[in-house]
């Protein structure tokens, strides 16, 4: 029987634009779209991966790629390591449940990087999109959780296949060594929970460098280096190390092309943690329906169930010093959500806002086995005895958006982002019609401000 690397390769390899179902091709443009508009919000929150990329200095033939931060210049590897910090520096990208990754963080700012450096088509890019989508939820499909209870980062240590199998898609590599790049790839997964406990900065860049090790695994198989076919399932493969046991892993992509796991890709409304988005939504909802004051607010309870509750950085009052241990708090989000009523990009960096620090203490993360996963409820207690209340049980994937759900959604964050109202429309109609066009007006529309200021 064919390895899990053998099988991804063989089914990868031979993916072709006109041969995708049209759900496929247009859920890669509304993913796609959905990704580049958070990343283009998230620049003020990306200085450290300017920084990094200025003190390189790169230029000449090998910077053939641009940072979406700023448009200069860079190694298509450089490029990947500060776009994907970039595309997750509001943590509202792309996520598979299943899984617990963002994939598409990891995996678009990699093949954007390559596809400038060889001038790709839209089709191809969008074709490479969905091989990495693909290839990333078929491995992490029901592997996540067991990760992340060992203290792992499911996107650190899984997105790497995304960004591998898409990167190796759009250079065309062949079956054998698509195989090759994804066993090198398992060697190449990394990143740790801890920092949302510590409140350091590593969680944005470890999804930027599994786009950038992605490359690195792709490249070195078109180099000729061999990987290991059962790098993934092998007894001492990725499985076993990152999981703690490979049961069930001959069943791991058996299925590819009769279930487009793609199709189940998530967005995000705000930029929070994505287990905190339907709380955050709901404590949006209540605050306006009932024209809420803090002050009335006696205290807050959020129910989860007991694994979501108990990951790391969720239950946590502070002190904050980085925007991942704000972005991960249950207590600061639902804090800026009821004060303000939306939470944006900027809000993130209140650190010690005295008016969240009041209400942040108030309130309570609770596991409840009752709960379902991504089931809620919420409870806010107010200062005149009565109680305001919601519970939900998730069923399905609520915010599995229609491209003009997406829409509508970078349209109530356009103040965060870098364009007028024609630079956004022309945002808009480009990548949603991306396959008609190349990587370089892909990446354009993204940059016109700094192309025309």
């Amino acid at each position: 029987m064919a390895t899990i690397s053998q099988r991804i390769a063989h089914f990868t390899s031979d993916l072709r634009w006109e041969r995708l179902p049209h759900e496929v091709q247009q859920k890669s443009k509304v993913t796609l779209l959905h990704n580049l508009g958070v990343a283009l919000a998230g620049i003020p929150l990306a200085q450290t991966a300017r920084n990094y990329a200025a003190s390189l200095h790169e230029s000449g033939l090998t910077a053939s790629s641009r940072l979406l931060t700023n448009g200069l210049r860079a190694t298509a590897d450089t490029a990947a390591l500060v776009n994907s910090a970039l595309m997750h520096a509001r943590a509202q990208d792309d996520v598979y449940f299943p899984g617990l990754t963002h994939s598409g963080s990891v995996m678009t700012p990699a093949v954007l990087a390559i596809a400038e450096s060889i001038n790709a088509s839209g089709s191809d890019i969008l074709t490479s999109l969905v091989a990495g989508s693909e290839a990333c939820a078929s491995i992490c499909q029901g592997y996540g959780v067991d990760s992340a209870k060992r203290g792992f980062r499911p996107t650190g240590v899984f997105g790497v296949f995304a960004s591998a199998v898409a990167v190796s898609h759009l250079l065309k590599l062949d079956e054998t060594r698509t195989s090759h790049a994804i066993g090198i790839a398992a060697s190449c997964s990394s990143g740790l929970a801890q920092p949302w406990v510590s409140s350091s900065q590593e969680w944005q860049f470890q999804i930027a460098m599994a786009s950038r090790n992605g490359i690195l695994a792709a490249r070195l198989a078109e180099a000729g280096l061999s990987g290991a076919s059962d790098a993934i399932e092998g007894e001492a493969g990725f499985y076993r190390a990152f999981t703690g046991s490979a049961a069930g892993s001959e069943k791991v992509a058996i299925d590819l092309g009769q279930i487009w796991r793609s199709l189940d890709v998530t967005y995000k409304p705000f930029p929070v943690c994505a287990i905190l988005q339907a709380p955050v939504t709901c404590a949006v909802e209540l605050a306006k329906r009932n024209n809420l004051n803090v002050s009335e607010i006696s205290s807050v309870r959020l129910s989860l169930n007991p694994m979501e509750a108990s990951i790391p950085g969720t239950d946590a009052k502070g002190p904050y010093s980085d925007t991942g241990a704000t972005l991960m708090s249950a207590q600061f989000c639902l804090s800026v959500a009821l004060s303000k009523r939306t939470v944006q990009g900027s809000d993130l960096q209140r650190y010690s806002d005295p008016l969240l620090m009041g209400l942040i203490q108030k309130t309570s993360v609770m596991p409840d086995p009752s709960l379902g996963m991504r089931s809620f409820k919420l409870e806010i207690d107010l200062t005149s005895g009565s109680r305001m209340s919601h519970a939900e049980n998730t069923v399905g994937e609520p915010f599995n958006w229609s491209c003009e759900e997406t829409i509508s959604n970078l349209q109530r964050i356009s103040d965060e982002l870098p364009f007028d109202k024609h630079g956004f429309e022309r945002f808009v109609e480009t990548i949603t019609n991306a396959e008609e066009f190349d990587a370089k007006t892909i990446v354009d529309v993204c940059l016109q401000k700094q192309i025309t200021s």
